[in-house]
């Protein structure tokens, strides 16, 4: 197990420079960074270029090898790995959250090496309670179990369809914690539109519908590669779901939807070589026009200006982010 975390730890130091070299190298259906550039030609608010092509690639093995690294470990040395190898930001904000009086619903983008984060999250947390997974059911199941039972976490995987809906709420109510990714579907007909890169993404609503209906917390959580081998771990602001009592439910999903994915796209924007939606992006999105200037564009700058002194009003009037952008 030395020779492999040795082997490792070297491989992701020299990332960047197979990168640069083999890079042109490779076909198109090889190269992650040059597909998601192809596919994002042409949007106005996009990344692109051959850097943002590079640094995809990079993010891409990385999180690769993260992946496969931490699931061959054996509990101790997946402990040692999350004590050593792991820096959080933004945990403090959450701590709170995790005083197991109400459940807890951990969100995240297909972002980085996800897995990973989830469960350092849980870590840092102090979880002693049951983690349900809820995404890629049938795709990952044997690997993310592994993952999280040699981590330590007691984690079910739930069924998809109604059953596993149905699985979901009892676990919430329970105040046990449920693992989600919103920025992934199944049907294209049960999901709902919110802003996100200048555009209207198509998302699936769950989490929020899962958080109104049981009063549980959404923390949205980001796991980076970072050069050398390890893994930052970013931990979002909660969004309480008591917030938007009182609204009208479909109203309520909307909002807290797009309140999460405004997190997301502020974490994102950040570093956006690590999602890996970029080559679906223009496809379950759609394009917006951008808002008209008023001849007297006073009551706009003031809306900005109130906007900026208190940021609690984007939080919760998200739409207001597309007049003051």
């Amino acid at each position: 197990m030395v020779i492999r975390a040795r082997l490792t730890a070297r491989a992701f130091v020299v990332v960047d420079f197979v990168v640069a070299g083999a890079g042109p190298l490779l076909t198109e259906s090889r190269h992650a960074g040059r597909r998601a550039c192809r596919e994002l030609r042409g949007l106005r608010d996009a990344p692109s270029g051959p850097y943002f092509a590079r640094a995809v690639l990079a993010a891409r093995w990385r999180s690769s090898l993260l992946l496969r690294y931490a699931m061959q470990l054996k509990r101790p040395q997946l402990r040692g790995f999350l004590e050593d190898r792991v820096s959080y930001e933004g945990a403090a904000f959450a701590q709170h959250v995790f005083n197991g009086t109400r459940p807890v619903i951990l969100a995240a983008p297909h972002y980085g090496a996800a897995p990973v984060g989830f469960l350092a999250a849980f870590h840092r947390m102090r979880g002693r309670t049951t983690l349900n997974l809820f995404y890629d059911a049938e795709k990952t199941v044997p690997q993310l179990t592994a993952l999280f039972e040699h981590g330590g976490v007691d984690a079910n995987r739930l069924l998809g369809g109604f059953p596993g809906v149905i699985a979901a709420m009892r676990a919430l109510t329970r105040n046990e914690w449920l693992v989600m990714m919103p920025d992934a579907f199944d049907d294209l007909a049960h999901t709902l539109a919110v802003p996100f890169y200048g555009r209207m993404l198509r998302v699936a609503p769950g989490t929020a519908f899962f958080a109104l209906r049981t009063g549980a917390w959404i923390v949205p959580v980001y796991a980076a590669p970072m050069r050398r081998l390890g893994v930052h771990v970013t931990v979002g602001r909660p969004l309480d779901p008591h917030r938007f009592e009182g609204v009208d439910e479909s109203q309520a999903i909307f909002l807290l939807t797009r309140a999460l994915f405004a997190s997301f796209e502020r974490e994102i924007r950040r570093a956006p070589e690590h999602w890996h939606n970029w080559e679906v992006f223009p496809r379950v999105s759609t394009a917006v026009q951008p808002p008209g200037r008023l001849e007297d564009d006073s009551p706009l700058r003031l809306l900005k200006d109130l906007c900026e002194s208190s940021p609690q009003l984007l939080q919760d009037v998200p739409e207001l982010e597309l007049l003051v952008k």
